[in-house]
């Protein structure tokens, strides 16, 4: 390779720099040692890693939210306070529950303490679907007045038939089924499973999975109408006992109409269990 030291020279002589000597531009172009000419040689020192600065000298973080945040009145909440006053109004015996038959928004409270009462209700008592004026009392004031539909129920164990009963059937558990229903559903208020119905009869037929309700019962009659009974009748001293057939069924303790076998007279008396009947003067 043609060396161009001293034409390099020459060319700064004449732009009027300050001669070079060889032996500068041979230390000015010898290579650096340690150091290695080719493809890749090159390398960059790793950029510094930039780190965030500490704002105030901590770092931030979020802040939960606030625990005093105000209160609603929610539907749940409206509804539950609305079971909790009503047995206060009605005599309920069994679950109560209670629905809105419209959504209901929630409004926000004065305080987080809120009861209901219920100052405007049927007339005729509680029922499956009812108007009722709710009113609402939060810190101590009224907060409001609404007109609300509700849907109740009244969920009780009562006792069931659990096939075709005919009339005169004389009722023993172990003839029923006890089941929980709404009884407010029902027409006439079914009996509740708790009661012994020992003693009673069926006055009408009932049909099968329908509830035993009070309209179909009668107290068991001990005497039937037809049946054979022994008449005792008792005037001062005498003790007079006559054979005598029961015009009319009856429980007892019931007065009867009974006739005389003998001389076919019809009189009245009291029964007193099932052979005997006393007769009434």
């Amino acid at each position: 390779m043609r060396d161009i030291r001293p034409l390099i020279v020459a060319l700064l002589s004449v732009l009027g720099t300050a001669a070079t000597t060889c032996a500068d531009f041979n230390a000015l172009l010898s290579p650096v040692p340690g150091a290695t000419v080719g493809r890749n040689s090159l390398s960059s020192p790793p950029a510094p890693v930039a780190k965030p600065a500490p704002v105030g000298g901590q770092i931030l973080k979020l802040q939960p939210p606030a625990a005093d945040a105000q209160a609603l009145l929610t539907e749940n909440e409206l509804l539950t306070a609305i079971q909790a006053d009503l047995p206060k109004r009605f005599v309920i015996e069994g679950e109560l529950r209670i629905t809105l038959t419209r959504p209901w928004t929630a409004i926000p409270l004065p305080a987080p303490e809120f009861f209901a009462e219920c100052v405007q209700l049927p007339p005729g008592g509680l029922a499956s679907v009812m108007q009722v004026t709710v009113r609402g009392v939060s810190g101590g004031k009224i907060i409001g007045e609404w007109p609300l539909q509700v849907r109740a129920e009244v969920w009780r164990e009562v006792w069931l038939a659990p096939q075709r009963m005919d009339r005169g059937q004389v009722l023993q558990p172990s003839l029923l089924t006890a089941r929980t229903v709404d009884i407010l559903k029902e027409f006439n208020p079914p009996i509740a499973a708790d009661q012994d119905l020992s003693g009673f009869e069926l006055a009408q037929a009932v049909q099968a999975g329908k509830p035993i309700s009070r309209r179909d019962l009668v107290e068991r009659s001990l005497v039937r109408k037809g049946q054979f009974v022994d008449a005792v009748a008792n005037e001062g001293g005498l003790n007079i006992r006559m054979r005598a057939q029961a015009m009319e069924a009856g429980p007892a303790g019931a007065v009867i109409r009974v006739r005389n076998l003998d001389s076919q007279k019809v009189f009245f008396a009291q029964v007193i269990n099932e052979n005997q009947v006393q007769v009434r003067f």
